[in-house]
């Protein structure tokens, strides 16, 4: 690759070092520039879950340090930075469960990222309209990252049939809703990846989003 860029080319990697660029060694990230190698921060300091967010902030940093970015400041955004909404946003912490709003998630890669995301219990919710996607990855991995499946919306039935594992089936986000907090428990994850997408019953994602996001912020302790 590098022969075919007529500029510099930097390079990020979360599995080796790299000659010029981000990479990950020892628990921390790390800048090299040639010979000269400087320590960013520790891993434990990226407030994002999941192994694409860690890839997406030796990117965001190789960017910073090519255009002349302190380090001390990408330290420190990288410490104060937890997502963007909708984007495996934590909603809330209710009676030790974490709820997380990943509705972005309208194709079933996108939600297996999510699941892989977590070292938790997930009670996951899934479901929307169909795109045409395919699900046979999806189906063989979410019965091994799963406590519980509910399946809302039109793609419900279809996921249901994929599925080798007990599911529960509602119409809608609020019935999803309503049965993860009667199920989950004290350390699982109640985690919106849908896989489909939001046109059965929402306008977009983040209208769908939203109101998960109201539903949750609703329930009682």
């Amino acid at each position: 690759v590098r022969g075919l860029v007529r500029g510099r080319l930097r390079l990020f990697s979360a599995q080796q070092p790299v000659d010029d660029g981000a990479f990950v060694r020892d628990g921390h990230i790390w800048l090299r520039d040639g010979e000269r190698e400087t320590a960013v921060c520790p891993l434990n300091h990226i407030q994002l879950r999941g192994g694409h967010n860690i890839l997406n902030v030796l990117a965001a940093t190789t960017l910073a340090d090519a255009a002349g970015i302190p380090v001390a400041a990408m330290a420190e955004a990288i410490h104060t930075f937890h997502g963007v909404a909708h984007r495996l946003e934590l909603v809330r912490l209710l009676n030790g469960v974490h709820y997380i709003n990943d509705s972005i998630a309208t194709a079933p890669e996108r939600a297996l990222a999510a699941l892989n995301a977590f070292t938790e219990p997930i009670v996951l919710l899934a479901g929307g309209r169909d795109k045409d996607m395919q699900w046979e990855t999806w189906a063989q991995v979410v019965p091994q990252r799963t406590k519980q499946v509910i399946l809302f919306g039109q793609l419900g039935e279809m996921l249901e049939g994929l599925l080798d594992c007990p599911v529960v089936r509602v119409n809608t986000l609020a019935e999803a809703v309503g049965v993860a907090a009667e199920t989950a428990v004290s350390g699982d994850i109640v985690l919106l990846s849908p896989g489909g997408t939001s046109y059965d019953a929402y306008n977009d994602f983040v209208e769908r989003g939203e109101h998960f996001r109201a539903l949750v912020q609703a329930l009682l302790p």
